[in-house]
């Protein structure tokens, strides 16, 4: 699984608006870098789940657990070893070993072990949980970023193909790789299998073995250090603009990260690298896991945010839900953020004097707009108030 989302560099709903045509049976979703689905554990109790092809079960936040109405249930718990994205090697987490009822629109899943992960570490206070392809590939799935939604069908007809093509996929372990190319510049591609992953609020992410093969010397680049790249900790990877890559058709000018990961999931894989939803929303799919087939169309997404890198340069997390505004979670080397005195797990109090507790998520999603001299209220992990002023102007390549 990959969680990592560059929440400076404009969000995918800013520009791209979800109607309301959502059919019968449907599982409407926010798309905010990543796949939000409204549901219920325990019949009851409301959850915000992201959807994340990369994982298979169900998964709990441990601050989630800790404030919500579902921690205080009397769950039988132990321990298990998990890895992921992050650069800290495997974990032993807390799982629950009770059954958990999950409801989302019409599908039910019953979950039997679920892991109990640092989440919010990475996404922020509005991700109570993760689901992953076992509560929704025992059918096609027709994943619509045109209108917001996710579809389980009992069966695929000619006339739900109508415009889309068939990708050149195989399906290991529910993981779905797909053929594509990247093109670096006019003397060098890649080609090769890239992972689809709805848990990655990215474009696309090379996995460490494959920027060991990389030239770069020629490209302006950006490297950044995050504190939480996925359930396995911290990290960095640094940005370049490539001249295109192919998913369905090329989208030119990209924004690609490569990951200087020397452990999990983006360190040495037999795929090329991942790709996220700041390239997928531009298509509609319909992932048809039983058959093993993939299928694809353009959009009307006319978002060109797969062109755009950090202005601020740097990137936060809503944490209003423990703490008293947003924490630092990423932060580019040389940039204007980190010029300015920022560091990673600073917290932002207040933005041009307004608290930021006061921006609501849809604020959010849409985007602040900063631009010009900006100043922060920030209070570092000393304890100490300090005030830094940044003028946003260009991006960081």
């Amino acid at each position: 699984m990959k969680f990592l989302s560059t929440v400076s560099i404009g969000l995918l709903l800013s520009a791209f608006s979800v109607s309301a045509e959502v059919p019968e049976k449907a599982l409407p979703f926010i798309l905010d870098s990543h796949v939000y689905i409204q549901g219920s554990v325990m019949d009851t109790i409301p959850v915000s789940l992201i959807y994340d092809t990369g994982a298979d079960r169900l998964y709990m936040d441990k601050d989630y657990v800790d404030l919500s109405s579902f921690g205080k249930l009397p769950f039988r718990k132990g321990n298990a070893k998990m890895g992921s994205a992050g650069n800290d090697g495997a974990k032993t987490i807390p799982i629950i070993i009770d059954p958990i009822p999950l409801k989302m629109g019409d599908v039910i899943y019953n979950e039997k072990i679920t892991p109990i992960i640092n989440l919010r570490e990475i996404l922020g206070r509005h991700a109570d949980g993760m689901i992953g392809n076992n509560a929704v590939f025992d059918k096609p799935l027709m994943v619509n970023y045109s209108d917001g939604y996710l579809l389980p069908l009992d069966s695929l007809t000619p006339s739900m193909l109508d415009g889309y093509s068939k990708l050149p996929v195989k399906f290991n372990d529910n993981r779905v790789d797909i053929e594509c190319e990247l093109k670096i510049d006019s003397l060098k591609s890649i080609k090769g299998p890239f992972r689809l992953d709805l848990g990655c609020g990215s474009t696309v992410i090379l996995t460490n073995a494959t920027l060991k093969g990389l030239d770069l010397s020629n490209k302006p680049q950006a490297k950044c250090y995050y504190s939480n790249m996925g359930v396995g900790g911290s990290g960095s990877d640094v940005n370049f603009r490539a001249e295109s890559f192919k998913f369905l058709d090329e989208l030119d000018n990209v924004v690609i990260s490569a990951s200087y990961n020397t452990e999990g999931a983006l360190s040495d894989r037999s795929h090329v690298g991942i790709i996220g939803n700041e390239i997928l929303c531009h298509y509609d799919l319909i992932i048809d896991a039983p058959h093993n087939a993939l299928y694809a169309r353009r959009n009307s997404n006319s978002d060109n945010s797969y062109q755009k890198s950090s202005t601020i340069q740097m990137g936060y997390l809503d944490r209003t839900d423990i703490t008293d505004g947003w924490i630092v979670s990423s932060i580019y080397d040389g940039g204007i953020a980190q010029k300015a005195g920022f560091e990673i797990d600073d917290l932002i109090l207040s933005i041009n004097g307004r608290p930021v507790k006061e921006i609501s998520w849809e604020e959010q999603r849409n985007g602040l707009g900063l631009k010009g001299k900006t100043t922060y209220k920030v209070r570092k992990k000393t304890g100490e108030t300090v005030t830094y002023v940044l003028d946003i102007d260009k991006e960081i390549i």
